[in-house]
C-alpha cells in the first residue's frame, strides 16, 4: 500500500517512530485487522510488526482484541489527536514555566548570526511580537506574505510603526512609505539582493539579506549602534524618495548624471 510520506513524516514530528507511523495509517479507516494483515498493508519487516503494535498500544493510538488470532484496531485518529494536543500543550506551558523561573544573564550589544530562512522569519516574528512603543521596517514585495502580517499586528496593538515597502504590496496599519521606484534601482544595484530590516523601540534590529541567487542571511543583534544605523538607513531612504518627488522631473534627471551620484550608485561588486 502506498503510504502519504508527508504524513508519515507529520506523525514522526510528533512523536511517532516510521514504523508507528505506517502501521498506524495502515489501520485508520479498517476494521479490526491481525498484526500480519496490518504488517502487509504497511509494508513493514513481519519481524517488527508486533513489538510496533505493543508501543502504539502503550501510546494509546491502538485497541487490541485479544481474542485468537489477536487483532487491532485505530484509535479514531480525531481522539488521539486530541489527546496528543491537550498532552503536547501542558508540556509546553510547563517548561515555559519551569524556563521563566531559570536565572537570565544576558550579554547585551552582541550580533547573532542567522544562516536560514526560517531562523530569519522567526527572528523577525520574536523581534516585531516584542515591541513596544515602535517598529521601524524596511521590506520588499518577496518577503510580504512572511513579514507583513507580523508588523500589521504591531499596529494594532498600537505601537508606533513604519514600513518603507519596496515594491507595490501594501499593509494596513502601520505607516508606510512607497519606495517601489527605490527598489527597483536597488535591485540593480545589488544583482538581485534584497536588504529588509525590522528595529523594535530603538534597542533590537534583525538585518536580513535575502537573494535570488544567493543564500538568505542575517544578523540579529541589540548593539545600540546598529539599532540606529539600521533605523536611520531607514529614514534616509524614505527622505529621499520624497525628496525626488518633490522635485520637477528634469532636475532629478541632470541630478543622475553628477559625478557624484554616479559615483555613488554604480552596481555593487559580489
Amino acid at each position: 500500500m502506498a503510504t502519504d510520506p508527508d504524513l508519515i513524516n507529520t506523525l514522526t514530528r510528533l512523536g511517532f517512530s516510521q514504523y508507528e507511523a505506517q502501521a498506524y495509517i495502515a489501520l485508520v479507516g479498517k476494521g479490526a485487522l491481525t498484526g500480519a494483515e496490518v504488517g502487509r498493508g504497511a509494508g513493514m519487516p513481519p519481524s517488527k510488526i508486533y513489538e510496533t503494535l505493543a508501543r502504539l498500544e502503550s501510546k494509546g493510538a491502538v485497541l487490541v482484541n485479544r481474542s485468537e488470532p489477536v487483532r487491532y484496531s485505530a484509535v479514531p485518529h480525531a481522539d488521539l489527536l486530541a489527546v496528543m494536543r491537550s498532552r503536547f500543550e501542558a508540556d509546553v506551558c510547563a517548561a515555559k514555566d519551569k524556563l521563566d523561573s531559570l536565572p537570565t544573564e544576558e550579554e547585551p550589544g552582541l550580533v547573532w548570526s542567522l544562516r536560514s530562512r526560517q531562523a530569519i522569519v522567526q527572528a523577525f516574528a520574536r523581534v516585531t511580537a516584542g515591541a513596544k512603543h515602535s517598529v521601524f521596517a524596511g521590506i520588499w514585495d518577496e518577503e510580504m506574505d512572511e513579514i507583513g502580517p507580523l508588523i500589521e499586528q504591531a499596529a494594532a496593538r498600537g505601537v508606533d510603526t513604519h514600513v518603507a515597502i519596496y515594491g507595490k504590496r501594501t499593509l494596513i496599519g502601520p505607516r508606510i512609505y512607497d519606495l517601489s521606484e527605490c527598489g527597483a534601482s536597488a535591485r540593480l544595484r545589488l544583482s538581485g539582493r534584497r536588504l529588509a530590516v525590522v528595529v523594535a523601540d530603538d534597542s533590537e534590529t534583525v538585518v536580513a539579506e535575502f537573494g535570488d541567487r544567493t543564500p538568505d542571511q542575517a544578523v540579529l543583534t541589540t548593539n545600540p549602534v546598529t539599532c540606529l544605523l539600521a533605523v536611520e538607513y531607514i529614514k534616509a531612504d524614505v527622505s529621499g524618495r520624497l525628496l525626488i518627488n518633490a522635485m520637477p522631473a528634469s532636475d532629478y534627471k541632470k541630478l543622475l548624471t553628477t559625478p557624484d551620484m554616479r559615483a555613488i550608485l554604480s552596481p555593487t561588486m559580489g
